[in-house]
């Protein structure tokens, strides 16, 4: 009975070890630090040759209004630089399957797109489908401030070599490194709305 009251004990003790990490981890991010698009930035290299991209942004506007910014997806083409044309296909609870045509390193790309959102957690996800120069997938991860004000995006960027297509794949990370910040620019300036002055 001592030996199972103390393996209980013990259990606990890791339990709350764990819990307490996990607080530090999130209150080590600074939420006093001027917006910045990009707090952080990280690219690797994985063994079956495609590269994954993390960032991590600080952007002034309310977490569940950027997110459901980003969850427009039918309608990106309004307000990302880059998007000239996206259209639903279809919709079926969390997911969106939309067609696209963006420029990628100024060139006309078409694409078809199965996003996934969950408004809970707010979280989203995309993958794409069909694509001539392109085989992306990301991850993005929205937390509100403490105060609400506020927003942490963090993302991570697949990039798959389609092979085939007149672009390299270290081209491609390099245009998604330029584009991204306009991106997030452009959803904030959709969750805000159009009166609101997007800082560059």
């Amino acid at each position: 009975m001592r030996r199972k009251l103390g393996l209980v004990t013990l259990w606990l003790g890791l339990a709350a070890l764990t819990l307490a990490g996990l607080g530090c981890q999130r209150d080590a991010f600074d939420w006093d630090q001027p917006e910045n698009l990009k707090v952080t930035e990280a690219t690797e290299r994985r063994d079956d040759g495609s590269v994954e991209m993390r960032f991590i942004s600080l952007v002034n506007a309310p977490a569940e209004d950027l997110f459901d910014a980003l969850s427009d997806v039918e309608h990106h083409a309004e307000f990302i630089e880059g998007v000239t044309k996206s259209t639903l296909v279809s919709k079926d609870g969390p997911k969106k399957i939309v067609e696209i045509q963006n420029n990628v390193l100024g060139r006309p790309n078409r694409a078809k797109i199965e996003w996934t959102f969950d408004r809970d957690d707010l979280t989203a996800s995309f993958r794409t489908l069909e694509a001539a120069m392109t085989d992306n997938s990301a991850e993005y991860q929205v937390t509100p401030s403490p105060d609400g004000k506020r927003a942490r995006v963090t993302t991570v960027y697949l990039l798959r070599d389609k092979g085939g297509h007149p672009f390299p794949l270290h081209s491609l990370q390099t245009a998604i490194e330029e584009s991204y910040e306009a991106a997030l620019r452009g959803v904030k300036r959709r969750a805000l709305g159009p009166s609101k002055v997007v800082e560059h």
